[in-house]
């Protein structure tokens, strides 16, 4: 396998990885700090050719971290064996450094990728192959586990590579720059000179725009690692016209200021007096406080306090991108750029990025639309449309396992909730939905992940959905369309287009849900009990499409109900789950408990019922009445006389408390008695007494007759009209 070494017909990528591993609370201003500076330039062979800037490089960084309080070890032009004595030498000093020290490591020269791994090149290594690497290098993993592991305090590594003049192959081909990394330790930060599989200049004069722009910025009082870098990046990509856009990965857990707020006093190696532990305390724990707040009295409430405070430009950035977010200005910029179908030469700002993006991928040039859109990711904007499109680009290259893949090294060290959102987004349904359910636990003001997280409850992506899908997929969107209303949302979206979409989409699945039945979302299972003499016979009413049904009765065991023979659901081949029931007449009050699995083989439930025999039959028989008015009485014409029958009201009496009825009026004004109930006999005639007599006579010239019913629980029916035969 060949070495993977720029071509000379590239420029040179420069790899510069800002690794800040914090261990330790507070601040990183350790109590010492001590710094190995090492730059390679006058290289002798085959495939490494001599580079001119290192050295220099090497001596800048080395003034800047002595301007900055560090003790510096400098070495130039070493061999392996040199390099490998100077990191030991250097964590043995670090191991004597008391806890909470800060160590610096700087190199500059060639480096490289082999098989997934970075290297740095030492003077006289004999690279031929990959296999080469292992021997003939240093391994950029055994570095950092030597610093790492040698001390309690934050550790800055800066690895700046490929400089300058290419290095062949040795092996024929193209070099399109580094590969994302794979793994971040955590409290880390880590930046790249380009994005990847992009180039980078090395600048035509004594040092590179980036390493000029890190040397310069590291110096500045009170500014965090993030402003740092935000501020190299733009001044790289305003100096290399757009070309170069330096990228960096971060999974740093709090705020972190490598020269604490002040002026910066030319003591040759001491910098200005830092602020006390306290106030930085009492300032870090007030900007952690409001940073992530959308409330801009807040945000200025930091900077009416700390208006030179370390965290002054976070805190004037976040307060503009609160007054606008995303739309506004750059939000018509990008809808301007995208009418026009022009890809925008030399591009500087991030939406020009994007813009050149979309239009790379409409026309099918997915490999540099993957460029465009990693050196917009480049700037760490939050919005999320631009990660959807560049996971299109993903799908259509890599197929969606590959796209996965390639979006985990590009997520490695970029904690930020957007990416982290994004990464979530290609994972399969199961993982998403954990993931995702997760995220909003971590993040409840991300909007965007509420609606994802609907899409995968809904009937679009599911099919059949059960009633806890249709549960979780209302709630979810009734909670985006919550945060909509309230203005946040839209932040998140360059292309109003997409978010437009977003919205529409929700707001019609919302409508079509909002239809259910909102008592049965909290238990869906209602029971319909009949009582007959020969005992109960009880339905399970269950609000969901159901797989089986399982009961329990009071000191028994869950039981199918089973199945209803030569019954096939015709959606999805299987028996119909038996809704029913049988008790004795005799049952008394109990809780009866139901669980079922739903149309997705998930268990739902228990929910437990109450059964109140008397309640059940009287809501029972009162059910029949109501369905079934037409049959309350009959008239019968007998031995000369006209007769009315309350048959039909006798047998349900249990549910009535009086029948009134009324002859040739509205207005009922006349009482049948029907008896008491018998609730160990139901349904039977009384043998004596009120309601052994079924039938009432009535004059013949009667027209119609009314009745009204006044049920047991208190209720009234309509008044029912029986008009009389002819």
């Amino acid at each position: 396998m060949a070495l993977t070494l720029p071509g000379s017909l590239f420029k040179n990528t420069i790899f510069l990885a800002f690794v800040l591993i914090l261990t330790m609370c507070g601040s990183a201003v350790g109590k010492e700090r001590h710094a190995l500076v090492i730059g390679n330039a006058d290289y002798d062979s085959k495939t490494l050719t001599v580079l001119k800037n290192p050295a220099n490089d090497a001596a800048l960084v080395a003034d800047s971290l002595r301007s900055a309080g560090f003790t510096v070890e400098l070495v130039l032009n070493a061999n392996l064996r040199t390099m490998k004595r100077s990191v030991r030498d250097f964590s043995d000093k670090l191991k004597a450094a008391p806890k909470g020290s800060l160590s610096a490591f700087y190199y500059s020269g060639h480096g490289f990728e082999a098989g997934g791994k970075n290297y740095l090149a030492p003077l006289e290594a004999d690279l031929r192959d990959e296999v080469d690497a292992e021997f003939e290098a240093l391994s950029v993993d055994w570095v950092l586990t030597a610093v790492e592991s040698s001390h309690e305090g934050a550790n800055i590594v800066i690895l700046d590579a490929c400089r300058n003049t290419a290095l062949t192959r040795s092996a024929g081909g193209t070099a399109g720059g580094f590969s994302l990394l794979t793994s971040t330790p955590r409290g880390s930060f880590i930046s790249f000179a380009t994005a990847p599989g992009s180039t980078a200049t090395d600048g035509a004069g004594l040092n590179s725009p980036y390493t000029a722009a890190i040397a310069r910025e590291m110096l500045v009082p009170g500014a965090s690692i993030e402003t740092v870098f935000k501020r190299v990046r733009q001044q790289v990509v305003e100096a290399t016209g757009g070309e170069q856009v330096p990228w960096d990965h971060s999974s740093l857990t709090q705020d972190i200021v490598l020269l604490p707020g002040g002026t910066t006093q030319d003591t040759g190696a001491q910098p200005a007096a830092p602020l006390s532990a306290d106030a930085i305390q009492v300032e870090l724990q007030f900007w952690n406080d409001v940073k992530d707040s959308d409330d801009r009295q807040q945000i200025q409430a930091y900077l009416d306090r700390f208006p030179q405070g370390a965290f002054s430009e976070l805190a004037k950035a976040r307060l503009a991108q609160i007054g606008s977010g995303p739309s506004g200005d750059i939000e018509q910029l990008f809808a301007k750029i995208q009418s026009r179908s022009l890809l925008v030469e030399n591009p500087q700002r991030p939406h020009e990025f994007y813009a050149n993006a979309r239009l790379r991928e409409i026309k099918g040039d997915y490999p540099k639309a993957r460029q465009d859109y990693l050196k917009y990711f480049a700037f760490g904007e939050p919005q999320v449309d631009p990660h959807v499109r560049f996971q299109s680009v993903l799908k259509i290259q890599e197929g969606r396992a590959g796209a996965r893949e390639v979006y985990n090294a590009f997520s490695q060290g970029r904690r930020d909730p957007t990416t982290l959102f994004a990464e979530i987004l290609l994972e399969e349904r199961e993982e998403r939905v954990r993931r995702l359910t997760a995220f909003i636990d971590a993040y409840p003001d991300f909007t965007p992940a509420y609606y994802a997280l609907s899409q995968d409850f809904s009937a679009a992506r599911v099919g059949q959905q059960s009633l806890a899908d249709k549960t979780q997929e209302l709630e979810l969107l009734q909670k985006f369309q919550e945060r909509v209303d309230e203005g946040r949302f839209l932040r998140y979206f360059i292309d109003q287009q997409m978010a437009a979409q977003w919205q529409e989409d929700a707001k019609t699945r919302l409508a079509a849900l909002s239809v259910m039945n909102t008592a049965a979302l909290s238990n869906p299972v209602k029971i319909n009990a009949m009582r007959s003499n020969q005992g109960w016979m009880i339905n399970l009413a269950i609000a969901d499409r159901t797989q089986e049904i399982f009961v329990k009765l009071p000191d028994q065991d869950f039981k199918s109900t089973g199945f209803m023979a030569n019954s096939m659901d015709p959606t999805t081949g299987r028996p119909i789950a038996y809704p029913m029931i049988e008790l004795p007449g005799n049952a008394g009050e109990m809780d009866i408990a139901v669980k079922y699995t739903d149309i997705r083989g998930e268990e739902q439930g228990p929910f437990q019922i109450k059964f109140s025999p008397g309640l059940a039959l009287i809501a029972g028989q009162k059910d029949i009445l109501e369905r079934m008015p037409n049959g309350w009485l009959s008239y019968r014409d007998y031995d000369g006389k006209r007769l009315v029958y309350f048959t039909h009201l006798i047998s349900y009496r249990c549910a009535i408390d009086e029948v009134r009825y009324g002859l040739d009026t509205d207005a009922p004004d006349q009482t049948f008695e029907i008896g008491a109930c018998d609730p160990d006999n139901p349904h039977a005639i009384p043998s004596s007494g009120p309601g052994s007599t079924v039938h009432a006579t009535i004059p013949k010239p009667t027209h119609f007759i009314s009745v009204q019913l006044t049920y047991a629980d208190g209720t009234q029916s309509e008044v029912q009209r029986f008009d009389a035969p002819n």
